[in-house]
């Protein structure tokens, strides 16, 4: 009789337990059923590059060493067609929420926030209570989670409560800030607020001031997942700075660009549109388009000026190598642990390229000319300190001629220079390419159907076996997913998963850019563009040189009266104000065919970029 009771009260104690889980928003039973057989789920490996123009790494094209995204891609996938959006914090809430990032709080970035947008309800300036993330989510689900690497989603005050740790991260080494220094052993610009976190504590940057930033996120990931205990699988977010500015890498990987980067940005554009020929990204009779806007042809840089635009390209591509090989040590580790086989990893980029304006002249969150000005007496951009801790230096409007091949514009731009980065997806218990009769590897599979970054989340969820709460979570309202799930597109049970007629929308900085199919619209404010509505179809035309606005006028007003609808259902706020103005003036030159980006004015003292 005493052993029914017991088992009676062990069988009430386990259903209310298991009813108690099912009421937290995202939890079910069939969640607790994941966690009791959790070796099944796989890991998740979300590895987020800075800055990363389209042609960045080997399998886009690129002239730089990046040997294990390549094998990454050979064994999975390559998207080719996927958009972002053009800085970095509005697209990282929308990527760890699935939702536009109107709604996440970070409808523009709180750096350049204009004064009416102040308080508007997804001005925040940081991820806000209206999503959750899709750490929360595979958290409550029994998933172990990490975050290492830059944030960027706190304000510049770091607002309590909105830390990686806050949001569903258990184990977090956390730039909050949206750059740093890559060695933190030099000062930073005035008013700039760099901290890092552990958790929620505010600590010292480990490393002494020596460790590159590369290794110091990546040796902390490894750390977290080698000491993960327990059978439940991991979710992991790799955030590098690199390739963000300011371009700084150990030395010993810059030599080894020194004499590539001098055939110039012409001829190097002309060779990665070939290698994209050769993987398939466009006809192989295609030629090579034009670029808005054009830069300075190379043979007019005097020696001199020639030196130090390699240098800097040497540089970045010094940093994105040494990126790629740190990824490759954790892929060691995953591979010595027997995990790699059953982990999603999905390497992309915030958004497109670097900053097209000399980094000394921006005035994102700088303080006044007098500051400035003592802050700039310190640093050393002399050609043989270039990419060393004391330099402070990007590569203005030249660098992504080649960076976005074969596309226009830049970041902050909506142009697909600015919003359309490299992706590499490998799923889980994938099969490699190679030959398994030879050494030779094939190309990697290219997919070439649109896809967003508010895809991201669902996509994750989806191979985590995780329902999404919907419109509630923890007791708040919370706004549904946007997005859509690629596993369809991964697993090749569809082509696509963007119709024709789907639309999607997107806006900052009051530019705005609208896709439907092969069709986009685009808008552009001045100082960037001219305030008017520009039409393009991408299959025929990816660098967006003809504009079809004439010739299209019902296409372009289904995509402007899509725009009309998107920006109400937001709450897009237009920004107002000299403030905003002289910020973006500040941060991004004009895009158009009849300004030419200069390099004139590149010399050992000061680098600044001229606009005729």
């Amino acid at each position: 009789m005493k052993q029914h009771v017991e088992h009676i009260i062990a069988s009430l104690t386990l259903v209310g337990l298991t009813l108690s889980l099912a009421a937290i928003p995202s939890f079910s039973p069939n969640n607790l059923a994941y966690a009791q057989a959790a070796d099944k789920r796989p890991n998740i490996l979300l590895i987020m590059g800075d800055d990363f123009g389209f042609s960045d790494i080997g399998s886009f094209g690129s002239e730089i060493a990046t040997p294990n995204l390549d094998s990454l891609a050979k064994e999975g996938m390559i998207l080719t067609n996927y958009h972002t959006n053009p800085t970095c914090s509005p697209a990282r809430v929308a990527a760890l929420t699935g939702v536009d990032h109107h709604i996440g709080g970070l409808a523009t970035m709180a750096e350049v926030m204009a004064e009416n947008q102040v308080g508007k309800a997804g001005y925040e300036g940081y991820i806000n209570e209206r999503v959750v993330t899709v750490a929360e989510l595979l958290r409550d689900a029994g998933y172990q989670t990490y975050q290492s690497g830059k944030w960027h989603l706190s304000a510049d005050e770091n607002v309590k409560g909105t830390f990686p740790h806050d949001r569903g991260f258990e184990h977090a080494l956390t730039l909050l800030a949206g750059a740093a220094n890559h060695y933190n052993g030099f000062p930073e610009p005035p008013l700039a607020n760099i901290q890092f976190a552990e958790n929620s504590t505010i600590i010292s940057r480990p490393g002494n001031n020596t460790v590159y930033s590369n290794d110091l996120y990546t040796n902390k990931m490894i750390e977290f997942i080698e000491s993960k205990t327990g059978g439940n699988p991991f979710f992991g977010y790799l955030a590098f700075q690199v390739a963000h500015s300011p371009f700084q890498a150990p030395q010993e990987t810059v030599s080894k660009y020194d004499n590539l980067y001098k055939v110039g940005w012409d001829e190097l554009r002309s060779q990665i549109f070939e290698k994209q020929k050769q993987l398939g990204f466009w006809d192989a009779d295609m030629k090579l388009p034009d670029r808005v806007p054009p830069s300075m042809p190379w043979d007019s840089l005097t020696s001199e000026q020639k030196d130090y635009a390699s240098r800097i390209l040497a540089v970045r591509a010094a940093m994105i190598e040494n990126m790629d090989q740190n990824i490759g040590k954790l892929i060691q580790v995953l591979k010595k642990n027997g995990q790699y086989d059953n982990t999603l990893i999905i390497f992309t980029s915030d958004n497109g390229s670097s900053e097209p304006k000399p980094l000394l002249g921006i005035k994102f969150g700088t303080a006044n000319e007098a500051a400035m000005g003592n802050y700039t007496k310190q640093v050393n951009n002399t050609l043989s300190n270039i990419g060393n801790v004391s330099s402070i230096i990007n590569y203005a409007g030249w660098g992504p001629y080649s960076s976005v091949t074969p596309f226009s514009g830049y970041k902050i731009t909506e142009f697909e220079g600015g919003v359309r980065p490299p992706f590499v997806v490998k799923v889980p218990d994938s099969i490699s390419q190679t030959d398994a009769n030879s050494n030779v590897t094939s190309n990697p599979k290219v997919v070439k159907a649109f896809t967003y970054v508010t895809d991201l989340t669902p996509t994750i969820l989806e191979y985590a076996g995780i329902q999404h709460p919907g419109s509630s979570y923890d007791g708040r309202e919370v706004h549904p997913m946007m997005g859509k799930s690629l596993k369809p597109l991964l697993n090749g049970t569809s082509d696509r998963v963007y119709s024709e007629t789907d639309i999607v929308v997107d806006e900052l900085f009051n530019n705005s850019a609208v896709w439907s199919g092969d069709w986009k619209a685009i808008k552009h404010q001045p100082p960037i563009g001219n305030g008017q509505w520009q039409l393009y179809n991408l299959a025929d035309d990816p660098s967006e040189v003809v504009n079809l606005a004439d010739k299209h006028p019902d296409v372009l007003q289904r995509l402007t009266s899509a725009y009309d609808k998107y920006a109400t259902d937001v709450g897009v706020v237009i920004p107002r104000g000299e403030k905003f103005i002289n910020a973006i003036a500040s941060a991004a030159p004009p895009v158009n065919k009849t300004q030419t980006i200069h390099s004139a004015d590149i010399a050992p003292g000061q680098f600044s970029n001229v606009i005729d």
